[in-house]
Order: C-alpha cells, then structure tokens, then sequence
C-alpha cells in the first residue's frame, strides 16, 4: 500500500474513532497543534517519529511538557495518536482528516484568487452565488496575485474555474500563434 493510501486510512480510522467518542473537533484541534508544532520543530517531529524511545517514556515527557496546557482528555488523544499513527505523515493525515469533517458538515473550501482582495460585501456576494449553484456550506479563501491581471480564479473543491485575465491573454496568444 502506497503512503498516500496508508494516511487517507490513518484519517478515515481517526476520524471514524473520534466520531464515535463524540471529540472529532477536539481530535482535529490536537492533530492541527501537533502538525504545526511539528513543522515548526524537526527536533520534535524526530522525538515523536522515533522508534528508539520507548512509548512510555514519550508519554512522560509529553504529559510533563503539556501538563500546564492540556487536559487528561486531550492528552489522551496525545496518546492514541502516539500509538497508532506515522509521526513522519502527520501533516498530511492532518490535512486529510480536517478535509473529512469539512464533509461531514457539509462544508466546501473555495479559494479565490484576485488581483485585490475582495472586500467584505463582495466575498459576501461570492459566496451567496457560489452556495446557490452548489448548495453546500462554504469556506472561502481570498488570495492576492497580481499576476492574474484581471477577472478570478475559483477553486470549488477539486473543480478550477479559471476567469483571469492572464488566462484569457495567453488562450488569445496561443490562436494568434497557431493561425
């Protein structure tokens, strides 16, 4: 089994076991404070990844460093994540995971991308049209590229739709050239 397919199964188990205990947005807390930490410190990702320290005394010394911040229940979690997951692929399961409860609640991330950012009335008006055609909860991110020129780029799920100038130019270059 490739690794792609061992996270989007770490995911799925995680979330199918959070869900049951009723801590799915506590799960998706403590694997998005984990993936951040992680990526932020290769010394901490290299202690929660390696074989050559027991799990016990990994739990220890987590409970010690979070004892101030976290509770029993979340450092539980900690622990079932320690026994069960691929530290080496916590980012990748974390984004995985985050992308299944968006589903479960009926949510889809649109990224627009503009040449401005949207005011507040305008990302409104987007993400009331965008909702009417698809008829899902929506997450929107607006980013800023100046290289577009013109017009939006949409990402809705896994569908582009690519409305910038810059595209439109080069599809107007390309038949000029190929006439």
């Amino acid at each position: 089994m490739n690794q792609n397919k061992k996270n989007d199964k770490s995911a799925k188990v995680l979330f199918s076991v959070f869900k049951e205990n009723d801590v799915e947005q506590l799960g998706s807390e403590i694997l998005v404070t984990l993936s951040e930490i992680s990526r932020e410190s290769q010394k901490f990702k290299q202690f929660l990844s390696t074989k050559r320290i027991e799990l016990s005394v990994k739990k220890e010394i987590l409970s010690n460093i979070f004892s101030d911040s976290l509770n029993q229940n979340q450092l539980d979690l900690i622990f079932c994540l320690l026994d069960n997951i691929d530290f080496n692929h916590l980012g990748s399961i974390s984004k995985k995971y985050q992308k299944l409860i968006q589903d479960s609640k009926g949510y889809v991330n649109v990224r627009a991308v503009t040449v401005n950012k949207l005011s507040d009335s305008e990302l409104s008006d987007l993400k009331s049209n965008i909702k009417s055609k698809i008829n899902m909860n929506i997450n929107i991110d607006n980013i800023k590229d100046k290289k577009i020129l013109g017009g939006i780029k949409l990402k809705v799920g896994n569908t582009l739709i690519d409305g910038s100038l810059s595209t439109k130019l080069e599809k107007l270059k390309q038949s000029m050239i190929n006439k």
